[in-house]
């Protein structure tokens, strides 16, 4: 079994979760900006292309800015964990997700074995 996080290990993970946060606020502030209303530019670009290049870019940018919400709520729910002491539990199982796992995907509720599972879950579900 894979034993708990130590606090230095908390911590570190904490500070991980925070630096993406900010990192993920400020792509969503960005997509923002790119969502407001076009500013019609002269240029060699035809009107119709214009509009129709600024449209796919706003769609672009609203569904990277609805992917970067589910992932802030994602990082708000494990700093909530963090503070609870629940923080490193697989949901699915209850087992301790190795530290090294959490480095890499600090938002993570699923330990590799559950979400090998999902994944092929998923998989046979499109299929």
């Amino acid at each position: 079994m894979t034993p708990k996080l130590t606090p230095a290990q908390r911590a570190e993970l904490k500070e991980l979760l925070l630096e993406r946060r900010r990192d993920l606020q400020a792509q969503m502030a960005q997509n923002r900006e790119n969502l407001a209303p076009a500013v019609n530019h002269a240029g060699s670009v035809s009107q119709d292309e214009s509009a129709r290049l600024s449209n796919q870019t706003r769609e672009v940018d609203a569904t990277l800015t609805a992917l970067d919400a589910a992932d802030l709520a994602r990082i708000d729910r494990a700093l909530e964990l963090i503070e609870t002491g629940e923080y490193g539990e697989c949901e699915e199982c209850g087992c301790n997700i190795p530290f090294e796992r959490l480095k890499v995907e600090p938002m993570t509720q699923h330990c590799v074995q559950c979400k090998s599972r999902w994944e092929q879950k998923q998989r046979a579900a499109r299929a």
